[in-house]
């Protein structure tokens, strides 16, 4: 919702930097691309160590600079409906990533399967829409964006292992882990009922 609702701000934030990077010629592909990658080897190396700071610090850095690479591309008048393509994949690659690493260093694997899933779900949702009747991005304001997932998993996890607190016999990561699952299902019921109008009256 706040990615949705907001985007022309964190667009207008982006701006100055991606003019300078389209200025100096750096690819949206590549930044792009690189996405994935580095989130790949920060998770690898956060399961070596275990720093979870450096860990969510890092991925919030990522996370914010997550619509550069389409920043970068409307500033050097690149734009491309294969960038969009890429850049959607390459964020379900790095929402896997995420989960599983949390999975791993936690032992979550049912809850965390089922948070993947619904992740993974609401973009099928309305990327099949899509494919019935034309719709936009900003008609899909949903409960829970990536902004959102990024923000109670990472907190909730850090939280988890700083704080140490239990309530009725569980940890903070775990309460996160279950709200994420309940509140990614009800985006992608929300989804489908929005997708359902648009399909009937397109």
């Amino acid at each position: 919702m706040l990615t949705t609702r907001h985007k022309g701000f964190f667009s207008a934030l982006l701006a100055p930097l991606a003019k300078a990077l389209a200025q100096a010629g750096v690819s949206p592909t590549a930044l792009t691309l690189a996405t994935p990658v580095l989130t790949a080897l920060v998770c690898w190396w956060f399961l070596r160590t275990r720093a979870i700071g450096p860990f969510c610090v890092v991925v919030g850095v990522v996370a914010a600079f997550d619509g550069l690479d389409g920043a970068v591309a409307r500033a050097a008048g690149r734009v491309t409906k294969l960038g969009a393509y890429l850049d959607a994949v390459c964020d379900r690659y790095v929402d896997s990533l995420l989960v599983l690493t949390v999975a791993a260093a936690t032992g979550y694997w049912a809850l965390g399967m089922v948070v993947l899933a619904g992740a993974l779900l609401i973009s099928y949702t309305k990327a099949r829409a899509a494919m019935e009747v034309p719709v936009g991005n900003q008609e899909w304001p949903d409960l829970m964006e990536r902004t959102e997932r990024l923000v109670l998993l990472l907190g909730g996890f850090a939280a988890s292992e700083w704080l140490g607190w239990r309530v009725l016999g569980r940890d903070l990561c775990w309460w996160a882990l279950v709200g994420l699952a309940v509140l990614s299902h009800a985006t992608v019921l929300q989804r489908i009922i929005r997708a359902k109008r648009f399909i009937e009256s397109r």
